[in-house]
């Protein structure tokens, strides 16, 4: 439906798999950063319409297994994947709920606990916390960005392209 957004995690999650696998695994993002990104573990695909099921993939790279691109080529969305995003030298790793942009088992840098007391551990873990955030939302600016362009119909018809030639 028009009004309704929640389609943007699927295709944010379409755009950063195209993206990764025939462009960079590193995403420059508006802060000046760039963050480095793999699709990893789990990559859960369903079909919108309810029609062709679902498939659920595991694996260290899923989405470089066959079955996944011939499940998004029948028709099948990204619902679920599991993500490693490393920025600034700190490397986390989730899943991504597309619809709701919901993160789940998110996996923080362990502070070094050397000296330090509880507080400053977990003062370590919030900060840790707020970075994973912060580049999670410069991740989606980036995509963002790029859907808002005046591009974006370039990059839809690769997207196509990508997705028939496989």
């Amino acid at each position: 439906a028009p009004n309704m957004l929640d389609h943007l995690g699927n295709e944010f999650l379409v755009w950063l798999w195209h993206t990764l696998q025939n462009e960079t695994d590193t995403i420059p993002l508006a802060d000046g950063s760039e963050v480095a990104v793999m699709l990893a573990k789990t990559l859960m695909l369903d079909c919108p319409r309810g029609e062709n099921g679902r498939d659920s993939l595991t694996d260290d790279a899923p989405t470089r297994l066959p079955e996944a691109l011939r499940a998004l080529q029948s028709g099948k969305l990204p619902r679920k994947a599991g993500l490693i995003l490393v920025r600034h030298g700190a490397q986390y790793e989730f899943t991504m709920q597309a619809e709701s942009l919901a993160i789940s088992g998110a996996m923080l840098p362990k502070p070094e606990e050397q000296g330090l007391s509880a507080a400053d551990v977990k003062v370590a873990r919030i900060d840790s916390l707020r970075h994973l955030s912060e580049t999670l939302d410069l991740l989606f600016d980036a995509y963002r960005r790029r859907r808002a362009g005046s591009d974006w119909s370039k990059e839809v018809s690769r997207i196509k392209t990508w997705l028939t030639a496989a």
